[in-house]
């Protein structure tokens, strides 16, 4: 049996399914969007090595600080003048050698204490123990470490307001 056929179905064509859509070639829009994030996964990368590097100073100091020997006598003698040479190395890492080198006594003290907030007056009587024939005892010594720690954490990095006060403290001697 043939189906009769309706003179309007046979002007029909058959249906064709389309093409199937392909995932390539990727709009414009999402190499942008793509571009966009790999650009700022970059830069983020680069601040983040760039911050860390700046720090780095900070990290070494605080390492050295901890690893000094206060265990005997003759060891906590040496403590004050360990410190001072690496409070005065680690500040010469973010400023010039000029600013910071040539700063002894009352000035180096003043300089220290603009550094941070809240200067303690007992990290100055410490410090300048260090060429006392008595020397620190062993307790003494372990508190240096402990001011000294303190000082270092609040302090470094020096801020930009540091480097224009160390300027300022040299042109005004001129």
């Amino acid at each position: 049996m043939q189906p009769t056929a309706n003179p309007a179905l046979t002007a029909l064509k058959d249906i064709h399914t389309p093409e199937a859509i392909s995932n390539m070639p990727i709009a414009l829009g999402y190499w942008l969007l793509l571009a966009l994030i790999l650009f700022a996964l970059t830069a983020l990368m680069f601040k983040v090595k760039q911050a860390r590097r700046h720090r780095a100073p900070k990290r070494e100091v605080l390492l050295a600080v901890a690893s000094l020997d206060s265990s005997s006598e003759t060891h906590a003698a040496d403590v004050p003048v360990q410190i001072n040479s690496l409070i005065k190395r680690a500040a010469m890492s973010y400023l010039s050698r000029e600013q910071v080198a040539g700063l002894h006594g009352d000035s180096w003290h003043q300089w220290m204490a603009q550094q941070v907030n809240s200067a303690n007056p007992r990290l100055k009587a410490l410090l300048d123990r260090r060429y006392h024939r008595e020397g620190l005892t062993q307790e003494e010594a372990e508190e240096l470490k402990m001011l000294a720690t303190h000082w270092l954490k609040q302090a470094l990095p020096l801020k930009e307001d540091a480097q224009n006060i160390a300027t300022g403290n040299k042109e005004a001697q001129c």
